[in-house]
């Protein structure tokens, strides 16, 4: 009986072999599409000279608009790789520091205010080649030619260093304030060239930023300097911001800036200031409710604004220090604001 049991098993398992045989399995249509697409789609291109980058996006009903997305996820995908290798922006050109370190945080609000303030530029030549719809997704290629990136960044840095020479040759007639106003434009081309050379070092192939010609550094370091002269007077328009004016101006000298009441000045800052202190848990609050408003040595209104300034302490006098403090470093930032946007 078992004999019988084991060449039965014997027949069914031979021709459960021939079935297989005759039958063989097939892939389903998906895993096809999960294998048969473009080479690039799954190992990026390698050329010298050029940079790759690859995107992928779900088809959500118009191909067209999925290969759009999928360009824009491969263009950002191309810059982070070449991104690995820079450690963020640099500059070109160290300040000066000084003992008291005054004109280096003056110098350095004015530099990320006027950073701030130009646009990032675009990489033009980054280009999408191929694109590809398999199925529920959608691929695209980007490529960039770094080499021809890199010579049109230099013609343009080339192009700003040539209008800075130009502007600082202009006659500097008038007060400090007035040599502001000719100079300033300068200030924003030099940090227009400031983003080509990081672009710069970006894309090319040395991966090395441009460092500033020695006289241009020169002119740059000159035109900053003149914010360290300039004349401000600081106008306490009623009893809660002369509550805070010792404070406040101890503050903003630590950063930098000339506080004269006396004689001439460049600037008018006039300071309105409602204090309110609050006592909480054992915390100490100090809320100072600012309005200020901006003015040139004629008057001209260049800045008017509204801020609540903050301290907390377990000190009724620290907190109202760091308020003051508080006050002192929103004015220089509006300052800073004032002067780039307003001041032509």
């Amino acid at each position: 009986m078992n004999n019988i049991v084991n060449q039965l098993s014997i027949v069914i398992f031979v021709l459960g072999l021939a079935a297989c045989k005759a039958s063989p399995i097939k892939p389903s249509s998906e895993l096809v599409q999960a294998f048969d697409v473009p080479d690039w789609v799954t190992n990026t291109p390698e050329q010298q000279g050029m940079a790759f980058g690859t995107g992928s996006a779900d088809v959500w009903g118009d191909e067209n608009d999925a290969v759009r997305r999928a360009g824009d996820a491969a263009r950002v995908n191309l810059v982070s790789q070449l991104r690995v290798t820079i450690s963020g922006d640099t500059y070109s050109d160290i300040e000066e520091r000084k003992a008291t370190h005054k004109e280096t945080e003056l110098v350095q609000t004015m530099r990320n205010t006027i950073r701030s303030s130009v646009t990032s530029v675009e990489l033009d030549e980054v280009k999408i080649t191929e694109s590809y719809v398999a199925g529920k997704f959608a691929y695209a290629l980007a490529e960039l030619d770094r080499q021809k990136a890199a010579s049109r960044i230099t013609r343009q840095m080339a192009a700003l260093e040539e209008e800075i020479i130009a502007i600082n040759d202009r006659p500097e007639d008038g007060d400090i304030l007035e040599q502001v106003r000719t100079l300033l434009p300068a200030l924003k081309l030099f940090s227009q060239r400031e983003r080509l050379a990081d672009q710069y070092a970006l894309i090319s192939i040395s991966r090395t930023k441009p460092a500033l010609d020695e006289d241009l550094a020169i002119i740059q370091r000159q035109i900053y300097s003149l914010f360290n002269q300039l004349q401000i007077r600081l106008v306490m328009k009623n009893d809660g911001a002369q509550e805070i004016a010792e404070g406040v101006v101890e503050a903003l000298t630590e950063q930098g800036m000339r506080i004269n009441n006396q004689g001439q000045f460049d600037l008018l800052v006039e300071v309105s200031a409602v204090l309110r202190p609050l006592e909480k848990n054992g915390l100490h609050y100090v809320f100072a409710d600012s309005r200020v408003t901006i003015k040139d040595n004629q008057s001209r209104i260049l800045s008017t604004f509204s801020r609540q300034a903050k301290g907390a302490s377990g000190y009724a006098e620290l907190a109202r220090t760091k308020a003051e403090k508080r006050v002192a470093n929103i004015l220089a930032s509006e300052l800073a604001t004032a002067l780039v946007d307003r001041i032509n």
